[in-house]
């Protein structure tokens, strides 16, 4: 004999992917007809199903015991007609498919072919007749005893029905089965976009943290890993749920249960919490859980019938780490082997969970941005000639979001107009997408006052400031501004550079921006804050200030239009100032309390001999005050603010070249910052510079 044959052939079987669905039927006629129409329906979406051929199939080499497939199959379909008892294998195959239920947790779906579930229960009618011959034939007590048992608890499941007086058809009952099997099976994968850029490296990079074997491009083997849990954090309309749906669909396969809850926020939000642990504890019975009215009752559930199961979870839009304990609990209440994914914006989401890791997803580079706009509007991954820069152009506006450049891009599929791609331009340049725009309207929403005001002012005024500086007017409002900045951090809506400096994606700042422009189109003196050079300006000429305006920006950008002058009158009405940016604005008369509120002024461009006992600025308030590349020298008549000042708590002077020594520092100044930095020419310090005691 060649053994090698043998081995070849046993390898040859091993290597055959074991089988989903056991299917369980008597005659020939069910064969041809139910039995046949229902196996193909499961085999054409995918799923591995064995049917019993009896006396077709024994024959042959590869034949496989119908006990060791009931065995490896999730799923045994019972189709119990008149005749299925008077086959001693169709009775000893569902004994061993419900010992499976009981034993090892397998699914049994009943098909009552033309039957009443009743004669099924109490082994009457047809049932009955079988076991007579049954007895006949010589089968003992004991063993009928066991068929009878299993076709009672057959007949005590919940299946599906074919009769004479059903309104719905075979074909309609076979469609809910398939549906039915799918569901139990998790063979829907979760539905993505087929134009994917980038996301099978981010998925190698996850699968390598969570220890999971590919091979071929499919996941074989999950090992040990001290990361049995994954955060995906990043800005809105990064791609954090695409990439999580993607990992899911390469690993559901090698747990014994899974669970996909998306939109968290928005389900909690509209059902409760309890809805959520209630679709989870669904997913992980596979259907047969009830649903519980507490979410006490509902972590009792997870903690007491998880924990020697391997599950996966895919928790999509985490709020913080509070919000995970009360959906999941305690993460160890899983099974060993399972792997619970999340996606988060803030990155604090596992905090104080050490089997915890994280991925931070980056918005796409130009070139993987460029490719994935093109195949949506193009269906190529490079644009056509005529439209390059344009597309160029719009994939820049859109600052690498996927979810940006995906909806542009199949907006603008088969359009030829350049007109319509230019208008589409400018409208990015002006505003975000509107998908960007409700993703981070959703961020801003959980942010609370305090952190909502820093976000604002940051968009608006403070990107590349160091963050230690704004620190002291957020402070003097009480927006616990050490708080507010971490968590803002936290949640990928700020960014703190490695030399302190403030950041935000751009898609970010335009967004926090357009808020301010959104409350008032047509009124920009009625907003919370005014940056723009055009706007801003022309409310002071106009005389429209109003207290609703805090901080107020003059920044011309260039300086094109410097040295614009402003009288003290043209301020009337803006009571409320908090910050002040004059760029490069000269100011005139008696200033009395109109300034009296402002806690930053930033004034690069103060002219050289303007006369401030005349301004009287009445800056009693004032904690941040910032004169950088201002040319000002020892003389400077504007020395005489720091004795106005007396809160004051940064003197930033950056850049001050004229300077060779500094100005004298009234006695009972709290400054705690003096930044000096480029002052080139500072020769001498002032002996009044040991009056600073808080200085830091």
């Amino acid at each position: 004999m060649d053994f090698s044959d043998v081995t070849d052939r046993s390898s040859s079987m091993s290597r055959q992917p074991p089988h989903e669905v056991f299917l369980s039927f008597r005659g020939p006629e069910m064969r041809r007809g139910f039995a046949d129409f229902l196996y193909t329906m499961l085999s054409d979406t995918g799923i591995r199903v064995f049917r019993d051929e009896e006396e077709l199939e024994r024959g042959k080499e590869n034949y496989q015991q119908p006990i060791q497939v009931i065995e490896e199959c999730k799923i045994s379909i019972p189709i119990i007609s008149e005749e299925y008892a008077s086959s001693r294998n169709c009775l000893t195959e569902l004994g061993q498919m419900v010992k499976g239920m009981d034993n090892r947790n397998r699914i049994i779906i009943p098909i009552f072919y033309y039957v009443d579930p009743s004669d099924v229960r109490d082994c009457n009618g047809p049932f009955a007749s079988s076991f007579v011959e049954h007895k006949e034939r010589g089968v003992s007590d004991s063993v009928i005893d066991s068929w009878k048992s299993a076709l009672r608890r057959i007949g005590e499941l919940e299946g599906h029905h074919l009769h004479e007086k059903s309104e719905v058809s075979p074909g309609e009952i076979a469609k809910r089965i398939v549906d039915q099997v799918q569901q139990k099976l998790k063979k829907q994968d979760l539905i993505v976009t087929k134009q994917l850029v980038r996301v099978d490296s981010h998925v190698q990079g996850i699968m390598a943290k969570l220890n999971v074997a590919v091979r071929n491009g499919l996941a074989v083997q999950i090992g040990d890993t001290r990361e049995k849990v994954l955060g995906i954090n990043g800005i809105p309309g990064v791609g954090k749920t695409v990439l999580a749906k993607c990992v899911y669909n390469q690993l559901y396969h090698l747990f014994d249960a899974c669970s996909f809850l998306g939109e968290i926020q928005a389900k909690i939000k509209h059902h409760g919490i309890v809805s959520v642990q209630n679709k989870l504890i669904s997913d992980l019975d596979e259907g047969n859980a009830k649903q519980f009215d507490s979410s006490e009752e509902a972590l009792l559930h997870i903690r007491k019938n998880f924990c020697t199961r391997k599950v996966l979870v895919l928790l999509d839009d985490v709020y913080d780490h509070e919000q995970l304990s009360e959906l999941v609990g305690e993460l160890d209440w899983l099974g060993p082997g399972s792997r619970v994914i999340l996606t988060s914006q803030t990155q604090d989401v596992l905090r104080n969970i050490d089997s915890a890791g994280s991925f931070v997803l980056e918005p796409m580079k130009q070139d993987e941005a460029l490719k994935l706009f093109c195949r949506h509007a193009f269906g190529t991954d490079s644009p056509l000639e005529e439209f390059e820069k344009l597309s160029s152009d719009i994939v820049a506006a859109t600052a690498g979001l996927p979810s940006a450049l995906e909806a542009i891009g199949s907006s603008l599929f088969l359009v030829k107009s350049k007109k319509a791609w230019r208008e589409t331009l400018t409208a990015l340049e002006a505003a975000p997408h509107k998908r960007v725009q409700a993703a981070s309207e959703k961020s801003h929403t959980n942010l609370d006052k305090n952190e909502r005001q820093i976000f604002l002012d940051i968009a608006c005024f403070f990107i590349g400031e160091d963050n230690r500086i704004p620190y002291y007017m957020w402070d003097d409002c009480n927006c616990f501004p050490s708080k507010s900045i971490l968590a803002l951090n936290a949640a990928s809506l700020v960014e703190i550079g490695e030399d302190n400096e403030l950041g935000m994606h751009e898609i970010l700042k335009n967004f926090g921006r357009e808020l301010f422009r959104n409350q008032n189109r047509d009124k920009p003196f009625k907003r919370g804050r005014l940056w723009d050079h055009e706007e801003a300006p022309r409310v002071l000429k106009r005389r429209k200030g109003t207290g609703e305006v805090e901080p107020f920006g003059l920044e011309f950008g260039d300086g094109s239009k410097g040295h614009t002058s402003f009288d003290c009158d043209q301020f009337d009405g803006l009571e409320n100032l908090s910050f002040l940016n004059l760029d490069r604005i000269d100011i005139q008369g008696n200033f009395g309390d109109r300034l009296s509120s402002l806690m930053w002024l930033d004034w690069p461009g103060c002219p050289k001999n303007i006369d401030f006992q005349t301004l009287n600025l009445g800056l009693q308030n004032l904690v941040v005050l910032d004169l950088s590349w201002r040319r000002v020298n020892k003389g400077w008549s504007g020395w005489k603010l720091l004795e106005k000042a007396r809160k004051l708590k940064v003197l930033k002077l950056t850049g001050c070249v004229q300077l060779t020594a500094t100005p004298e520092f009234p006695a009972s100044m709290e400054l705690e910052r003096l930044i000096l930095e480029d002052c080139s020419n500072l020769s001498s310090i002032h002996p009044s510079f040991g009056n600073l005691e808080k200085l830091i």
